[in-house]
């Protein structure tokens, strides 16, 4: 009985171990084609569920008894890789994200917009941000909106702005949110407002429950941030 476990087990271990040895990743910032963004999608997935099918699996080998083994294993290594998609989703969120940052106001109208004065010094202000759909399936698509500012004084024209988007995950066993990945756009922008569109996919597998998206713009050593929680459950 042992020994048929221990083959039973090696044989759904194997292809996650295999998987862990995927090609190299596009470097950060790489302009990817449709085709090569896909490729580096499924390989950036492969690597990072293969360690979490492992470790379900070998959790549900350790909690079942002696007559269920077997089974358990093949039912850990299902919530494990559940699991697993989802911290994945979050950690290859750049090869997911397609946004678009664009300037909407300059400095002169932005500060008439929202009574900016060069006494408030250096500020960074996120306006709004929603994401669309609240609810969805997974392997459904995120439509990621946020407007935002940045303003300073004196006669400062472009500076560096970083985007950054992250993904956290609710775990109801613990009662708290998990960060599972963030994705950033680094560009140089003119002081005034923004608007960053652009949407965000993801695998098929991920876990149901709760996510929360969140959105935050770093500039002038400053920094403001905007969230919105969303729902993947099965249709």
């Amino acid at each position: 009985m042992k020994i048929q476990v221990i083959r039973g087990v090696s044989a759904l271990l194997l292809p996650a171990l295999v998987l862990s040895g995927c090609a190299p990743l596009p470097k950060a910032g790489t302009a990817l084609t449709d085709k090569e963004r896909k490729d580096a999608q499924s390989n950036c997935i492969s690597q990072y569920t293969a360690l979490g099918i492992v470790g379900g699996s070998l959790l549900g080998l350790l909690v079942s008894s002696k007559e269920d083994r077997m089974k358990g294993a093949i039912i850990g290594g299902t919530a494990g890789g559940a699991l697993a998609y989802s911290i994945a989703w979050g950690k290859c969120l750049k090869y997911f994200a397609n946004t678009n940052s664009f300037p909407v106001a300059d400095a002169r109208a932005t500060a008439l917009a929202v009574g900016y004065t060069p006494q408030r010094g250096n500020e960074v202000r996120v306006q709004s941000f929603t994401v669309t759909p609240a609810m969805l399936a997974p392997g459904g698509s995120l439509n990621l909106a946020g407007s935002y500012y940045v303003m300073a004084p004196g006669d400062l024209k472009d500076v560096k702005v970083v985007e950054t988007r992250t993904v956290h995950f609710y775990n109801a066993d613990e009662q708290a949110w998990k960060e599972l990945g963030s994705d950033e756009t680094v560009l140089t922008a003119a002081l005034g407002t923004r608007r960053s569109e652009g949407q965000t996919g993801m695998p098929r597998e991920v876990a149901e429950g709760r996510y929360r998206v969140t959105f935050k713009v770093s500039a002038l050593d400053r920094h403001d941030q905007a969230s919105q929680e969303i729902t993947i459950k099965k249709s």
